[in-house]
């Protein structure tokens, strides 16, 4: 398995390690995978805490994969796994904790019962300190989900179908980046799917447009309504 020990760019690499870091760091430039600083932010906003290491490697199927080992506010040693591309956390789970059930067949049970895409993970403490993945999944019929599953023994604690979180429409991304082309024709560099104060759904779409002005829009998932536009931090 390569791997490319980052330390969070204090320490030396050696020769081997430099060639696969010049190829991260053309990939990042060439928009492929998040740069390491984003990344870090993303997950120090979910997880506050101290990072311990960082290291990238490649999955089973060639993505490259950030993992992160952090120290929460409790003390707890973490480690979280990061999708390069895509900004994703795979596996979130505490380091020190080894009856956690894996986090691969909960999500496919998952998919059996809810054929669709996994949107988000995040590995949390409920108010009983006990355990849980907590889920987003989109239906292939375009519905947001938001599952509790038990992180010990894989048993569904919520199905989502309840309150605002669950059952709402959402707008196939296809047909909104088609109605975004004509205004905002460009690259498409990143899509996130969120959520607002009021639980209302959004897309947040970047765009590269041709003078390399990258715009940030916020589109109503449910209806299209093109909520805010700004230019990309």
């Amino acid at each position: 398995m390569l791997r490319t020990a980052l330390f969070l760019a204090l320490y030396a690499l050696t020769p081997a390690q430099a060639g696969e870091h010049d190829a991260i760091r053309r990939a990042v430039e060439a928009g492929e995978i998040r740069p390491l600083a984003e990344i870090l932010a993303a997950v120090q906003s979910r997880y506050p805490g101290r990072i311990l290491d960082v290291e990238i490697d490649r999955s089973g199927d060639g993505r490259r994969i950030y993992d992160i080992e952090l120290l929460d506010e409790d003390g707890r040693k973490l480690e979280i796994s990061v999708d390069a591309a895509s900004g994703l956390v795979i596996e979130p789970r505490a380091a020190d904790d080894d009856a956690l059930m894996p986090l691969a067949p909960i999500l496919r049970t998952l998919l059996a019962a809810h054929p669709g895409k996994i949107l988000d993970v995040e590995l949390e403490r409920d108010r009983d300190d006990r355990a849980i993945y907590e889920i987003e999944l989109l239906t292939a019929d375009g519905r947001t989900l938001e599952l509790v599953v038990d992180a010990r023994d894989g048993r569904l604690l919520d199905d989502g179908s309840h309150g605002p979180a669950g059952g709402e429409p959402v707008r196939p991304l296809p047909d909104v980046l088609d109605a975004l082309a004509a205004h905002h024709p460009g690259t498409i560099v990143e899509v996130e799917l969120e959520r607002d104060r009021q639980g209302r759904r959004y897309y947040e779409i970047d765009i590269r447009g041709a003078d390399g002005r990258t715009v940030e829009l916020r589109v109503d998932a449910v209806t299209g309504e093109i909520l805010h536009e700004g230019e990309a931090d």
